[in-house]
């Protein structure tokens, strides 16, 4: 469901570039999200640190987290306009710009939650 929704036509994403090990993680959810490590038990939490109550999914950090909020607004300045799942893959075949800050902003964000998953088994 979540890959659908970010590649809702596959043939206009069978010509794109090359993606990354960042835009697989983003197209699959899998990863350092806390919701996608809490079904294998290997976070305590499936919770967003940063937001009340909500679950850190693929959808959650790279869309709406109030934690990487410099980062989306970024990304939105970049693209000019609200990115959301709908429309995120619009803007990353619109243009090698697009495409680069989609790439920079999810290879940011998802060090970023590596770091810190790192930490936390570190403590």
């Amino acid at each position: 469901m979540w890959t659908h929704r970010l590649i809702p036509d596959v043939g206009k994403w069978y010509g794109r570039q090359h993606g990354d090990y960042y835009i697989t993680q983003m197209l699959t959810g899998h990863g350092c999200f806390r919701a996608y490590q809490y079904r294998f038990k290997l976070n305590n939490t499936a919770e967003c640190p940063g937001c009340q109550n909500v679950e850190e999914t693929a959808e959650h950090v790279l869309f709406n987290s109030i934690r990487f909020a410099a980062e989306i607004s970024e990304l939105e300045r970049v693209c000019g306009g609200h990115v959301t799942p709908e429309n995120v893959m619009s803007y990353m075949l619109l243009s090698d710009l697009h495409w680069n800050a989609v790439k920079i902003f999810t290879t940011v964000v998802l060090k970023r939650l590596r770091e810190e998953e790192r930490a936390r088994r570190r403590n």
